[in-house]
């Protein structure tokens, strides 16, 4: 997507506001509805998220539900508040059933308790069996992004019989998926699956469950539902399979929901790894300045905290200072490259526990390669930080031995300072993960803070040894 296009878009987005705007200043009714029908859906559903909640509300009533059901998924939860508050249960109900099951039941989650029990009494007995089952799953789980909607066979079942019911659905719009035939056994346990392509070619007189492949992966209800993007992504699948424990055929996670979870996760993960108290749920223009300002305030504030600590360590080094004031010109080139250092290992560990690469058995492995890897790091900065510590103490000294005893100072606490940095940065994610915590919360902000304290502590420590203080 090219940038004159997201900048087209986003000024679409305000062109479309301010005539919502200048409509209802003139209580144009008419207007406005012109200009809510004219407007693309996925124009507007951004417009509804980032517009405030009094306009918002107003405009509500006006908005065709049906027009925007595709783009659903995409409304912010105050949006869908305000669908709840100003729109008929009918007209809510209407949208339920153009919906496809999964993308219903998170619209659905976002609903009072109240509101969803009246949609499930207003609905057919068969609809509301069906999202019934998938409420029962925490929509951060697989079960929560899956749908039931699937072209299911029994064994048993003749290619021919198979294609014609399996056509007559798709003309209905009864599958929310059609990649794949499903074939299960009388118990409804998954036996394999069918290309959908390869049916209208395979011999109508043949069992379905001959032409039968067994799935790369399946996945649990309950799992996180990560571990299907993972699986999609490891296995270059585009449709994953769900089962419960005995092997019984739930429902299935489609490529556009893999890629809705890869593109949240990464997101969240971000803003976590950014120092932010939690993730963002909404976008940037929609975000009030309140909520930004709780998510990057609080933690800058924590951080602050934490740094007076460094501080106070320099504080507590003063005298040294006092005497050998060039080792002050130093201090800010290790504390930033220890914080690096940190940082990217950090970074490094989160991706592989995403990607599933890594888990916490692998401490050990990650510690002996992290401390190697440290080490080879410090070989090549060394003989940089101790040319440069050599220069400037030389140039404000003129003395070599000075120079290089100051220069000597600077590559040992390099060395211990990118070790343990290293080491606290790889080992984070792992310590958060163990305590069932995530692991992208080992932000860049506190991995620095940490290096940051470190170093001074290792710096003037080695300092005050070899001057001799």
């Amino acid at each position: 997507m090219s940038r004159n296009f997201v900048v087209k878009f986003v000024e679409n987005i305000y062109e479309v506001i301010s005539s919502i705007k200048e409509a209802f200043e003139k209580e144009d009714l008419v207007g406005l509805k012109k200009i809510i029908d004219e407007t693309d859906p996925s124009v507007l559903v951004e417009v509804l998220n980032t517009m405030d909640s009094e306009l918002r509300a107003k405009i509500v009533p006006y908005v065709d539900l049906i027009k925007v059901s595709k783009h659903i998924s995409k409304l912010s939860d105050e949006a869908i508040i305000e669908i709840e508050n100003y729109k008929g249960l009918d007209e809510i109900v209407e949208l339920l059933y153009w919906l496809p099951s999964d993308e219903a039941v998170d619209f659905l989650q976002k609903l009072s308790p109240k509101t969803i029990a009246k949609i499930l009494k207003t609905i057919s007995p068969s609809k509301a069996k069906e999202l019934r089952e998938l409420l029962k799953y925490s929509p951060e789980s697989v079960g929560g992004v899956m749908t039931s909607r699937i072209p299911v066979f029994t064994k048993g079942m003749k290619i021919a019989d198979v294609l014609e019911e399996f056509v007559k659905k798709i003309k209905i719009g009864y599958y929310d998926t059609y990649n794949y035939i499903y074939i299960v056994d009388n118990d409804g346990k998954l036996i394999g699956w069918i290309d959908a392509k390869q049916t209208f070619i395979a011999n109508r007189d043949k069992f379905v469950e001959s032409y039968a492949t067994n799935p790369l992966a399946t996945v649990y209800p309950e799992a996180d539902r990560e571990e299907a993007a993972r699986l999609a992504v490891k296995y270059d699948m585009i449709e994953i399979p769900v089962v419960d424990r005995e092997g019984r055929l739930l429902g299935a996670v489609t490529i556009d929901d893999v890629l809705d979870i890869a593109i949240h996760e990464l997101s969240e993960d971000l803003l976590k790894h950014g120092g932010l108290l939690e993730p963002i749920r909404l976008s940037y223009t929609s975000s009030t300045v309140k909520k930004l300002v709780v998510n990057r305030a609080v933690p800058l504030v924590i951080l602050y905290v934490m740094n007076t600590i460094v501080g106070s360590i320099v504080a507590a080094f003063t005298h040294i200072i006092e005497k050998v004031a060039v080792l002050a010109a130093f201090l800010p080139m290790l504390a930033d490259n220890s914080g690096n250092v940190g940082s990217q290992a950090s970074t490094i560990i989160i991706r592989s526990l995403a990607l599933g690469e890594l888990s916490t058995k692998h401490v050990k492995y990650i510690l002996m390669k992290e401390i190697a890897l440290s080490l080879a790091m410090a070989c090549i900065l060394l003989p940089i930080a101790m040319l440069i510590s050599f220069s400037i103490t030389f140039l404000a000294y003129r003395n070599v031995y000075y120079a290089l005893k100051i220069g000597t100072i600077v590559i040992s606490a390099l060395l211990v300072s990118v070790l343990i940095s290293d080491i606290v940065g790889s080992m984070l994610p792992l310590l958060l993960l163990k305590i069932k915590q995530d692991p992208a919360s080992a932000s860049a902000p506190l991995i620095t803070t940490i290096a940051d304290i470190t170093t001074s502590i290792t710096y003037f420590t080695v300092a005050t040894v070899m001057l001799g203080f």
